[in-house]
């Protein structure tokens, strides 16, 4: 008992040594300065009520692109999203998918959903096979390539949104711990806001780069004056870039559906189809990055700074 004793005093003075460490340390830290951002990050500071007067968008609507295989992510997903915000507006619900949902996947989806909800096939899932290129290889990594490709553009003209304007895209695993102070979708509208984020995320410079610089080449006449080009490349090495993390968004599908994002998106996956197994870093969220720098006033995107986010992938 008496040694016990003993190793038990010697390990409560040693957390105390590490701890007197530890606050020195803090104390004596000066966090380095930070560089001015040139991130498109509009805010707004007008008061919670004038947001809430406001009536709620009536062509706003989620979206999940998802199969019936998710069904537990997408129940906790909703649970959040019905728990911290949707239980008081009412948006509606479509479920898009490029297979027929089982009836116990809709039936559990609509005992959540506190509004009208919408399941429709996708027709036009897989990419057009009219290039020699090589294709991505398994058919897990096929699907992944459709299904990003299918984000970045085609989703926008699927019947079951011809009647919606703006859209908040929903992923299975997504989890939104803390309520929602205001209705984003209202904020857009409000703003006349064509994009928001909730995350931006470093990564190495897209393979389609070149292809972009074609595209400002030949259309230079669509480039915004005062766009974010200097947020997505900080660096005059175009070694890497800044982009937008798509797995929760908001988006006007005016801006989607235009004749300039429509030939951003064509020549891309013309030049670099994306089913091509050149594709590494490159997906939606690269699309949606360059369109959005490139083609949208930095007063026209906004982070959803005031909302908690994460992902069972982060």
């Amino acid at each position: 008992m008496a040694i016990i004793g003993r190793r038990a005093w010697r390990l409560c003075g040693m957390v105390a040594v590490i701890t007197m460490l530890v606050l020195w340390r803090t104390r004596s830290y000066e966090p380095p300065a930070r560089a001015a951002s040139t991130a498109p990050t509009t805010r707004y500071t007008e008061p919670l009520a004038a947001l809430t007067a406001t009536p709620r968008v009536p062509s706003a609507c989620f979206l999940f692109i998802t199969r019936t295989m998710s069904l537990t992510k997408v129940r906790r997903t909703m649970f959040d999203i019905e728990q911290r915000f949707n239980s008081r507006y009412h948006y509606p619900y479509v479920f898009l998918s490029e297979h027929q949902f089982s009836d116990e996947f809709q039936l559990n989806v609509r005992n959540i959903a506190s509004s009208p909800v919408t399941f429709a096939l996708i027709n036009n899932w897989s990419a057009p096979r009219n290039d020699n290129s090589t294709h991505a290889g398994s058919n897990s990594a096929l699907g992944f390539r459709n299904m990003v490709r299918y984000w970045a553009h085609p989703f926008a003209t699927h019947p079951a949104l011809a009647t919606y304007t703006h859209v908040w895209r929903l992923e299975p695993g997504a989890h939104f711990p803390c309520d929602f102070a205001a209705d984003p979708f209202r904020r857009m509208h409000k703003h006349k806001l064509q994009y928001a984020f909730a995350i931006s995320l470093a990564s190495p410079a897209p393979t389609v780069w070149p292809h972009a610089l074609d595209f400002l080449r030949h259309s230079s006449h669509l480039l915004r004056a005062s766009n974010s080009m200097a947020w997505l490349f900080p660096s005059t090495s175009n070694s890497s870039v800044c982009q937008f993390l798509t797995n929760s968004e908001l988006v006007d599908l005016r801006f989607i559906r235009s004749p300039a994002y429509t030939a951003l998106f064509e020549l891309i996956d013309r030049k670099l189809p994306f089913r091509h197994s050149q594709w590494t870093n490159d997906d939606d969220v690269t699309v949606r990055s360059l369109a959005v720098a490139l083609l949208l006033d930095a007063s026209q995107v906004a982070w959803l700074d005031d909302s908690a986010y994460t992902h069972d992938l982060l």
